[in-house]
């Protein structure tokens, strides 16, 4: 393709949003209703840190859906705890149970149809702000078009989806998500778990930056990082950080059960030693 698909929230791979530096720990934030009955959303800090280009909310509990799709530029969701079984518009029948991932691409039909008691999961969407349409037969605005090519694509926890780091990054294991191809460059979304037969080196990453601004968030175990401007932090899992592009960080020391999701803007980049 020539040229990339248009969002309405106006960014690409070429110019690229940024994230503004923070955390959102683990019990920060107020749980509150949100759109789907049955479910509690607690705000993790994205929309305000990206101006609204894109947020993150932690959810919990959730209700079953009519058949639904949403005008809006980027919708993933990673399972925490629990499943949750869904139907798409291509006809799959799916159970995405503790560690599985969902990137919906825009006007993507779906439906909701079971969801356990003990579901929890992170959402991300772009941008924060988006119509729901629902029913089957629901006609698509004429946007639609541009992103029928799309498909959505289901990730699941299994070994054989893990592959070892390149280079310095050899002791490192990553599981891709796979969004970097339908959303054209814009983002990159991977699992980064360490490897208990080649363990990290005493010392960590060493101090450096990416070309790219990025959030990342411990699923299991901790990490004890610096960053630019922000003083030296235990990340446990739950804790939800935001580095800017560009922000020098190190991340020194980690459990060796650690696990994170990583979401990068845009999917390539450059990461610059100090």
């Amino acid at each position: 393709m020539d040229r990339l698909l248009t969002w309405k929230s106006g960014w690409d791979k070429e110019n690229p949003l940024d994230i503004r530096t923070g955390l959102v720990g683990r019990d920060d934030g107020t749980w509150v209703a949100g759109p789907v009955p049955g479910a509690r959303y607690r705000d993790l800090g994205l929309a305000e840190a990206t101006g609204g280009l894109l947020g993150a909310r932690h959810v919990r509990g959730a209700g079953t859906t009519d058949w639904q799709f949403h005008d809006l530029d980027f919708q993933w969701f990673f399972v925490l705890n629990g499943e949750l079984k869904i139907r798409t518009e291509d006809g799959r029948d799916l159970t995405l149970g503790k560690g599985a991932s969902a990137y919906q691409p825009p006007f993507w039909r779906h439906q909701v149809y079971e969801v356990s008691e003990d579901y929890e999961a992170i959402e991300v969407t772009g941008p924060t702000g988006f119509e729901t349409v629902t029913g089957p037969d629901a006609a698509k605005p004429a946007r639609a078009g541009d992103f029928a090519h799309l498909k959505g694509i289901y990730t699941f926890d299994v070994p054989g989806e893990y592959v070892r780091g390149d280079g310095p990054r050899a002791w490192s294991l990553y599981r891709d998500l796979g969004t970097r191809g339908p959303t054209e460059g814009r983002v990159h979304i991977h699992i980064i778990k360490l490897d208990e037969e080649q363990p990290s080196p005493p010392g960590g990453t060493g101090e450096h930056h990416h070309t790219m601004a990025q959030w990342f968030m411990p699923i299991r175990g901790w990490i004890d990082i610096s960053s630019e401007g922000q003083p030296n932090r235990r990340v446990h899992a739950g804790d939800f950080v935001m580095l800017s592009r560009g922000a020098a960080h190190n991340a020194f020391d980690a459990s060796p059960d650690y696990m994170t999701l990583e979401f990068c803007v845009p999917a390539d980049y450059e990461t610059v030693a100090r």
